[in-house]
């Protein structure tokens, strides 16, 4: 310490002689004196903040204060369509004409303070979370109805802290200007009430048709109360369960606040919601409405549009509506030929989306009363059948395991779990290859693909494609879904096989402007859902449900490239035989497909399997409207022309049917079929299944001196599947051509002289190939005996010669004909067996079956060689080349 003292004062010293400088001692500063600085210093950004927000604040416009400023609808050209919200129908409320229990109902829960704030209610703000929880969620809200009147006219719904210090400024200065009552009236004017529908006035006489407010009851003012907090949620013909539990919860602030007596708040809750609804005038107007709907639906799932006023903000909403498309599917729905005399309670959904972007170009749902909802095109979920396969079996086993579209899958009944699955048509083909099997739609193969793919496999494939499931039991493959999908779910995934594997969630939207400038767009971006591969292999394969023989060709149009798949599901076993229905009744009938411009997916059915009016179901007439409805709407759009781009990781094999071998030179072309593979898993092993037949070996002919006759005999190494075609002719003229089993025959009777020329081919009776043909010829020793000079008898045929000339003349000259003729015989084709021809007849050998006669009593060859040619000189060849070999075998032995 001494040591630490000492040092103090030598330093203290040091300083007072000039050589140190003696050290401050530096003040503490107070903690919460920096918090309170802190504090002052944010207060006073804070203000300046709030100060910069107001200032700019919009002004309080009487004019918008009266009336809601409408949103615009632009299409994908940028054409303004139509507005969302019309002043032509509105019914106008004055302050006197709202009775006393309307205003009471909406102040007790919307604003009980209404009548004591100035504008903004601090105390609400922390009383709401409490009122909510003792008087049922949504008994009170945050806002006053004055911050509500502004919100609605004013400013927008969009959640910022820009909007709320606005919103809170622009109310104080309302209620300044206006008074209570006026206030109100200006809330009970605007407030939005479903179905297009604004303002008290105009909501009683859409929902209860009645022409002054003091018609209504205490439950009808009740559910219009509670209507405006969300008018789609608690709208009582489409949710009656939950209309009846917001209606309640007015009913029960009514009551807390001293409004109405227990007594006619419970008589009003025992009342149906339903009761004196007027269905008939809920109906929209709006041009476009079913798209429109689904614009409105879009918005509302975008992040911070959520509590946007859609119809009255004022916004500029561009849309990717295709003008052309959404006329032209409303057109069908409406007027098809087909559909004009069906039942009112079938109904039919269609999405149309662009390939290639995924961009909703036309929306339809519904006929007669649903013609103007977007609900079965995209709030339907059903059943997918067949349509689902490419999803869930083919795709995926394709994308994971490279299969090729000719890859050979097992065709027969299967069980899983105890069910047995079979074809629709209870046919089975033993085995098949993936294209057959998607083309024929056929059931078991797609559930052995499932299943080898497995169900982590198809899911996560399904999931990228916007079909959002959890799990799939082996049912999922054929579209046994639990839930099901919409059209719309369905067009956009199809669309990604046509855009080369590129998913895009399908939207109504590009972009929305707001009044102030802003614009907020869709957080929309492609995925990869699979390889190119994959998609451009199911497109191949979907282009052949397309024609004939695919399931799909009645949906197909000429001149378009096209694929696309069908879809059917059977009403269950147990329900069809407790009401007698045939098991070709169907309940869902779907067709959906694509082209590189457009993807579209049609549903038809019925909302019920049965109902007071009985059971519903499409019979095999009706399970067609789908590929009806399907081909005419694409019919009528602008389609591009082009067709689907073949990736470089794709290739052509040519396969030899029922293998994945490559296809033989010598396969037939109808045992061929052209498959593509995914590049550098193509087969090198090439069929020999029909490969060319062995060459003919040691074919010989020798004359035999002591039967005057020709010898001709080889060796060839053959099956019993092996015949011979022999083919002989005399001096260069063709004579007769036959088939035989044995490896040898001998032509009798050989003139002096002559030149005998033979020519055997071996063929495979069973594949029809034939080896290489084998020739050889002898001359028989002597001379040719002198030509005729006498006259024929003309009253003996088999003497007549060539008359009109000589035998280049006459007889090479008809050759040609000669043999056409001889082969238009066919099989039946024969020499004379040595019988003699009377009259133009042949005579039958005693020893062979006698030929059918012709017309003309001419045998075979012979018999259509006179009756196309009719030509003597060329009749008479034939029968002398006929008789040099008359020990040929006959070709029907």
């Amino acid at each position: 310490m001494s040591n630490e003292y000492r040092s103090r004062q030598e330093r203290r010293q040091a300083a007072e002689n000039g050589k140190q400088p003696v050290p401050k001692r530096k003040k503490k500063f107070p903690f919460f004196k920096a918090i309170l600085a802190f504090i002052v210093i944010m207060f006073i950004i804070g203000t300046i903040s709030v100060g910069v927000i107001m200032a700019k604040a919009p002004k309080l416009d009487p004019d918008k204060l009266k009336t809601p400023l409408s949103s615009q609808i632009y299409d994908k050209d940028g054409k303004m369509v139509t507005s969302l919200f019309s002043e032509q129908n509105r019914v106008k409320a004055g302050i006197k004409d709202i009775p006393p229990n309307v205003r009471d109902a909406f102040v007790a829960v919307e604003d009980v303070r209404f009548y004591k704030h100035h504008g903004v209610d601090v105390r609400r703000i922390f009383g709401a979370a409490l009122a909510n929880v003792t008087g049922g969620f949504g008994s009170q809200g945050g806002s006053t109805i004055t911050q509500q009147v502004v919100k609605n006219t004013i400013l927008t719904n969009q959640k910022s802290l820009t909007r709320k210090i606005q919103e809170a400024y622009l109310a104080i200065k309302l209620e300044k200007k206006y008074s209570k009552e006026q206030i109100l009236e200006m809330y009970l004017n605007k407030i939005y009430f479903g179905h297009n529908v604004y303002g008290i006035g105009t909501a009683a006489k859409t929902y209860f048709d009645v022409d002054r407010l003091d018609q209504l009851t205490l439950p009808q003012t009740a559910l219009l109360a509670g209507l405006p907090k969300a008018p789609s949620n608690y709208d009582p013909l489409v949710h009656p369960e939950a209309a009846e539990k917001r209606r309640n919860v007015v009913l029960g602030q009514m009551e807390k606040y001293g409004y109405i007596t227990k007594a006619e708040a419970d008589k009003a809750k025992a009342t149906p919601v339903t009761k004196g609804l007027h269905k008939g005038s809920l109906q929209e107007t709006r041009i476009h409405e079913a798209y429109l709907q689904q614009v409105i639906k879009d918005i509302h799932k975008m992040d911070g549009m959520k509590n946007v006023d859609v119809f009255a903000d004022g916004l500029k909403i561009y849309t990717n509506m295709d003008t052309k498309a959404q006329e032209a599917t409303e057109d069908v729905l409406q007027n098809a030929s087909f559909l004009k005399n069906e039942n009112k309670k079938l109904q039919s959904g269609i999405a149309i989306v662009d390939t290639k972007t995924g961009s909703i170009r036309a929306i339809g749902s519904g006929r007669e009363e649903n013609l103007m909802s977007a609900y079965y095109a995209s709030g339907n979920q059903r059943q997918p059948g067949s349509t689902i396969k490419p999803i869930l079996d083919y795709g995926p086993a394709i994308d994971h395991f490279k299969w090729n579209t000719g890859h050979i899958l097992k065709d027969s009944p299967i069980t899983i779990n105890g069910s047995t699955i079979h074809n629709f048509n209870d046919e089975e083909f033993g085995e098949v290859s993936m294209r057959q099997a998607l083309v024929k739609s056929e059931n078991t193969p797609a559930v052995r693909t499932f299943m080898e793919v497995g169900e982590d496999k198809a899911v996560d494939f399904a999931n990228k494609l916007g079909i959002n499931i959890n799990s799939a039991p082996p049912a999922y493959a054929i579209g046994g879904f639990q839930k099901g999908i919409t059209p719309l779910n369905l067009a956009g995934a199809y669309a990604a096989f046509g855009n080369e594997g590129v998913y895009n969630a399908p939207t109504t939207i590009r972009k929305i402007e707001f009044p102030n400038g802003d614009v907020v767009k869709p957080d929309t971006k492609p995925v990869k859902a699979m390889n190119d591969f994959t998609a451009y292999m199911i497109t191949d394969m979907l282009k052949g449900v397309m024609k004939s023989g695919g399931t799909g060709a009645m949906a197909n149009v000429p001149g378009l490239n096209l694929a696309g798949k069908t879809g059917t599901t059977n009403l269950p076993k147990e329900f069809r035989d407790a009401n007698g229905i045939p098991k070709s009744a169907t309940n869902d009938a779907w067709m959906a497909g694509y082209t590189p411009s457009y993807s579209a997916a049609v549903w038809t059915g019925y909302n019920s399997k049965k109902d007071k009016e009985g059971v519903h179901y499409l019979d095999t007439n009706q399970r067609n409207y789908s590929k009806l409805i399907f081909k005419e709407v694409m019919s009528r759009l602008n389609h591009d022309g082009s067709d689907f781009k073949k990736p470089n990781s794709v290739v052509d094999v040519t396969l030899e049917k029922g293998t994945n071998k490559k296809a033989g030179e010598f396969t037939p072309d109808d045992e061929k079929t052209n498959e593509l593979f995914v590049r550098g898993t193509e087969p090198n092993e090439v069929s020999d299944k029909y490969a060319q037949p062995a060459s003919i070996e040691g074919l010989k002919a020798e004359y035999n001196k002591k039967k005057n006759a020709i010898d001709v005999k080889w060796n060839y190494k053959g099956n019993d599947k092996t015949v011979y075609k022999v083919t002989a002719s005399v001096d260069g003229t063709q004579a007769a051509e036959q088939t035989i089993k044995d490896k040898s025959f001998t032509v009798p009777n050989a003139e002096a002289g002559k030149t005998y020329s033979f020519q055997v081919t071996a063929i495979n009776s069973e594949t029809n190939k034939e080896s290489p043909p084998a020739q050889t010829s002898v001359t028989v020793p002597g001379e040719q005996p002198p030509a005729q000079t006498t006259p024929p008898d003309q009253n003996n045929p088999g003497d007549h010669q060539n008359q009109g000339g000589n035998e280049d003349q006459g007889g090479n000259q008809n050759q040609d004909q000669g043999d056409q003729n001889q082969n238009q015989g066919g099989e039946n084709n024969q020499p004379d067996q040595g019988g003699n021809q009377q009259g133009g007849t042949e005579q039958p050998n005693t020893t062979e079956p006698q030929n059918p006669q012709g017309p003309e009593g001419n045998q075979n060859g012979q018999g259509n060689g006179q009756g196309n040619g009719n030509n003597q000189n060329q009749r008479q060849q034939q029968r002398q080349n006929d008789q040099q070999f008359p020990d040929l075998p006959d070709l029907n032995q």
